[in-house]
């Protein structure tokens, strides 16, 4: 059977329309504002063994996890066992493939005329799952089981509901149950309105033309990826990018190292040279690290590909177990994020060495979380804050860096400042533009930001930032950022500068400042248009005294 050029387009679009309403489903339904505003989830389609067609919503580097964790569930639940109506959940990293515990897996089946078609999968971050502090991502945690609850597959809904004992067992492990339940919830519903407009697809079209669409659609990516590397000339380079320390031995950067090899139209990634896995949580899965890479492959390539299971048919890895980006169990992986973005920052600097026209300065360091936990808050109820924190993109060969958004990602998970007011104890004094944070260049960076809280009920603060010590770098005599920072009590006398990864109890008053990294700049910061120096002061990103410093503005009269 052959499915023609027009019908293939129609079911494509169709599949988009599909995970796309999953995607709206979970983020209309989920009951914390870390789903709800800050879309820390996605929702999407893979065929019978996992393989990933589509995602819905922002957080495209879930990838490797989707089919990662239907293989998980098919190995609990073997094709006999599962039923039409069945949905699971999991969230242990080494068995899911998700990024950290906090990120729950939610899987449906979908059957048609009793044949395995496919699954709906989503994955979302949740607020509170255990571990040792508010939030379950603790400084203090050195192996997994510090995370919070890990759980393998498990049944968690059937034709008769949702499955009690299991909902008491997540129920039992969080600080904030019905928060985290309700997002939970979603994510299932959002996976069985997948797998029910999947099954009014097949319907329209029949099953077996869905199923060749699916097929071609992870071909067709595969295909274009290794047709724009075909493109590029053979070679290798290689870059590297160091965090802090991991937040056990603070004294030791923690370097990420790749080796790229393209060779007629494979590319190699090589991450043998980076750090050994850490005692500290700053290790990411291998699932998130061979995705943010290839998220990177496709920003040198083309980034109009559909990004599906099909690009990593086209790229080859390297990692031995036991690296910083390739741990192996009990390591904790609950502060991966900043892993991620250096690993995703260091695969592009390496490609945009093989393919110089799309080289662009590195997007800001400095990304990750905070969490706030309170025994009561407004509601009267135990609640933790999630707050993520982006920072924005580096500049390029034509245009300055996007300010304020999340690398890889490339969306803006802030919440809004009125949500945070309204439903946690904090009065955000501050959220501003951070004058010279951007890299200078001919194009600079994007710029950071300041946002500043006052906590207003004792708390306890967990800082899960990056690069405080180690800022981006810039491009073709570009300049670095600012790096970032976080300040308790500013300007007082008990003023305390924390480090990229900190646990701190703090008394109703507290204030917390963090300024965010802006992006790397491309090309010598002298130049850079005049006027575009001039407009830059005129709008406060960049002060007087570094327009003459920097980029050479003379005075005039």
């Amino acid at each position: 059977m052959s499915v023609d050029p027009i019908t293939t387009e129609v079911i494509a679009s169709r599949l988009g329309e599909i995970t796309a309403t999953m995607a709206y489903a979970l983020y209309h339904s989920g009951y914390s504002p870390i789903l709800r505003e800050s879309k820390d989830g996605s929702s999407g389609l893979t065929d019978a063994a996992g393989r990933v067609v589509m995602i819905g919503g922002g957080l495209q580097y879930h990838l490797m996890g989707y089919q990662q964790s239907v293989q998980a569930v098919l190995e609990r639940y073997p094709l006999p066992n599962l039923r039409p109506s069945d949905s699971f959940v999991l969230n242990d990293p080494y068995k899911a493939g998700n990024s950290h515990a906090p990120d729950m897996m939610a899987l449906t089946p979908a059957f048609r005329d009793g044949a395995l078609i496919g699954w709906g999968v989503s994955c979302a971050h949740k607020a509170d799952i255990g571990g040792l502090v508010p939030g379950s991502s603790g400084a203090a945690a050195r192996e997994i089981f510090h995370d919070g609850l890990l759980l393998p597959a498990v049944r968690f809904q059937t034709s008769a509901g949702i499955v009690d004992e299991v909902d008491a067992i997540i129920r039992n492990n969080s600080r904030i149950p019905d928060v985290v339940l309700g997002d939970l919830r979603a994510q299932v519903g959002s996976t069985r309105i997948g797998v029910q407009r999947l099954d009014g697809l097949c319907t329209e079209y029949g099953a077996a033309t869905v199923r060749e669409v699916m097929d071609r659609l992870i071909a067709l990516t595969r295909q274009r990826t290794a047709a724009e590397l075909a493109l590029w000339q053979d070679g290798t380079a290689e870059s590297e990018g160091f965090l802090d320390h991991d937040g056990a031995v603070k004294d030791r950067p923690v370097c990420i190292h790749v080796v790229a090899t393209k060779s007629g139209n494979r590319l190699r990634l090589d991450f043998s040279a980076s750090a050994p896995q850490t005692a500290g949580p700053v290790n990411v899965t291998t699932a998130t690290a061979q995705a943010v890479s290839l998220q990177a492959v496709l920003a040198a390539t083309d980034p109009t590909i559909p990004l599906n299971s099909g690009v990593r048919e086209a790229v080859d890895f390297v990692m031995p177990p036991g690296l910083v980006v390739s741990p192996v169990h009990p390591a904790t992986v609950n502060h991966y994020f900043p892993t991620a973005h250096v690993t995703y920052n260091c695969v592009l600097a390496a490609l945009g060495q093989l393919n110089p026209a799309r080289a662009v300065a590195p997007s800001g360091l400095g990304t990750g979380a905070i969490t706030v936990g309170y025994r009561k808050a407004r509601t009267g109820k135990p609640a933790v804050l999630y707050e993520i924190m982006p920072t924005a993109l580096g500049g390029t060969s034509r245009h300055d860096g996007t300010p304020i958004i999340q690398p890889m990602n490339h969306f803006t998970p802030g919440a809004p400042v009125e949500i945070v007011e309204s439903e946690y104890p904090i009065r955000v004094r501050r959220f501003d533009i951070w004058r010279d944070s951007a890299g200078a260049g001919r194009y600079r960076g994007g710029f950071g930001y300041i946002r500043e809280f006052e906590v207003l009920e004792d708390s306890v603060l967990t800082v899960r930032s990056s690069n405080h010590r180690f800022p981006c770098s810039g491009h073709s005599g570009g300049l670095s950022p600012k790096p970032s920072r976080a300040v308790i009590n500013p300007g007082r006398p008990d003023e305390e500068v924390l480090g990229a990864i900190e646990t701190r109890p703090l008394a109703a008053g507290s204030v917390i400042r963090f300024e965010r990294s802006g992006g790397g700049g491309f090309g010598p910061p002298t130049e850079r248009a005049p006027e575009a120096v001039r407009e830059d002061v005129r709008n406060g990103y960049v002060s007087p005294e570094a327009a003459r410093e920097i980029y050479g503005l003379k005075d005039e009269s």
